[in-house]
C-alpha cells in the first residue's frame, strides 16, 4: 500500500527530476528530436513520458538536489545524456558538411534556405542530404535505437556513478568522424565536378572568347545534380553505415564503458 504522505511525494518528485536529466539533455540535442519543427512542448511531453515508464525500473539515490552532491549527480546526467545524443548528431553533421562541399564545388553555395532541422541558413544541397538522411533515419529505426541506448545508459552507468574521463576523449575521437565520413559520401560528386572544372579552364584557354560565367556555371550545376541522383543508392548506403557507426561509437564509448559501473 502507497502512502501518499509528504515524504513519499518529495521523494518522488526527487527522483523524477534526476532522472529527466538525462532524459532532457539528450533530446537537447538528438537528431529528429532537437530539429527546430519538433516544439518545446512536444520534447516535454516526449520527456515526461519517457521518464514515467523508466521510473519503475531504474533505482534512484536519495539525494538532496541541492546540495553539492546533487548537483554533481545532476551535472553528470547532463554530460551522459548529452553524449548519447551527440554521437548520432555527428552522423547528421557529416552529411550536412557533405551537401556543403558539393553545394560549393556546384557553385550552389550561395543558394541557402532555412534548414527545419536546425533551424539556421544552408545551402539547398544540404537540405535535400538532410532529408534523405532522416528518411534512411527513420526507416531504419534510428530513433527507436537512440531510445533503447538512452534507456539501457541507467543499467550500465547507473545515476551516482563515477563519470569516466575516457568518456570525454572518445567523444572527441568520434568528431573526427564527421570529416571522413563527410569526405567519402561527397567524394564522388565533388571529384568529378573538379574534372569538368578543369576542362572548362582548359576550354577558355583554347577559346578567350567564350564567356565562363554563361557556359561554366550551367554546365557544372548540370553535371553536379545528375552526378548527385547517380550517386544516390551509394550515398544511401554510406548514411545508413555511418548510422551504424553511430550506434556502435555509444555502444563502446558508454553502453560497454566498463569504467562506468
Amino acid at each position: 500500500m502507497i502512502l501518499l504522505n509528504d515524504e513519499f511525494l518529495i521523494s518522488s518528485v526527487s527522483a523524477f527530476l534526476l532522472l529527466s536529466v538525462r532524459i532532457s539533455a539528450f533530446f537537447l540535442v538528438a537528431p529528429v528530436f532537437s530539429a527546430s519543427a519538433v516544439t518545446v512542448p512536444i520534447r516535454v511531453a516526449i520527456m515526461m513520458g519517457l521518464t514515467l515508464s523508466v521510473m519503475a525500473t531504474v533505482t534512484v539515490p536519495t539525494v538532496d538536489l541541492f546540495s553539492p552532491v546533487g548537483a554533481s549527480f545532476i551535472a553528470r546526467e547532463a554530460v551522459i545524456g548529452i553524449s548519447v545524443g551527440i554521437l548520432f548528431q555527428i552522423a547528421f553533421a557529416s552529411v550536412a558538411m557533405a551537401g556543403e562541399h558539393i553545394a560549393s564545388s556546384m557553385g550552389l553555395g550561395f543558394a541557402s534556405m532555412v534548414d527545419p532541422q536546425t533551424g539556421a541558413q544552408s545551402v539547398v544541397v544540404t537540405q535535400f542530404m538532410s532529408i534523405i538522411m532522416i528518411l534512411i533515419f527513420l526507416v531504419t529505426e534510428g530513433h527507436h535505437v537512440m531510445l533503447r541506448q538512452l534507456v539501457a545508459s541507467y543499467k550500465v552507468a547507473p545515476i551516482g556513478g563515477d563519470l569516466d574521463s575516457g568518456l570525454f576523449l572518445g567523444i572527441i575521437k568520434a568528431g573526427a568522424l564527421m570529416f571522413s565520413a563527410a569526405l567519402i559520401i561527397s567524394l564522388p560528386a565533388v571529384v568529378l565536378l573538379f574534372l569538368v572544372n578543369v576542362l572548362i579552364g582548359f576550354l577558355t584557354r583554347v577559346a578567350p572568347q567564350m564567356n565562363i560565367f554563361s557556359v561554366g556555371f550551367p554546365v557544372t550545376i548540370m553535371v553536379g545534380f545528375v552526378m548527385v541522383l547517380i550517386s544516390l543508392p551509394s550515398m544511401g548506403n554510406s548514411m545508413s553505415g555511418l548510422l551504424q557507426t553511430a550506434s556502435g561509437m555509444v555502444r563502446e564509448l558508454i553502453l560497454e564503458n566498463k569504467a562506468l559501473p
